[in-house]
């Protein structure tokens, strides 16, 4: 009984888990795109640092992932906002 009591412990905080980032990225579903930020890919993050590596200055032409609006879509939220959007229509029909 410990065993299964065990796995179905885990199979809740993974639910738990997976509900706490569906949430978050339903509320923050933007994030600062990585590409075009000065440094690029590497320059703000905590290794990088400690390495002593130095930030780029900013690209001059367009980045290719945010066309410039310095913004993109957090893993997942592109499916959030779907769902959301189907939600409401299912929502407003059931309405009529």
């Amino acid at each position: 009984m410990h065993v299964i009591e065990t796995g179905i412990e885990a199979a809740a905080v993974i639910l738990l888990a997976v509900l706490g980032r569906a949430v978050f990225v339903y509320f923050r579903p933007w994030r600062e795109c990585r590409w075009c930020r000065p440094g690029g890919l590497l320059g703000g993050s905590l290794l990088a640092r400690a390495s002593g590596h130095e930030p780029r200055p900013s690209r001059k032409r367009r980045c290719w992932r945010c066309k410039r609006t310095k913004l993109t879509r957090r893993a997942g939220g592109k499916q959030v906002h779907k769902v959301k959007l189907s939600l409401q229509q299912a929502w407003e029909e059931n309405a009529r």
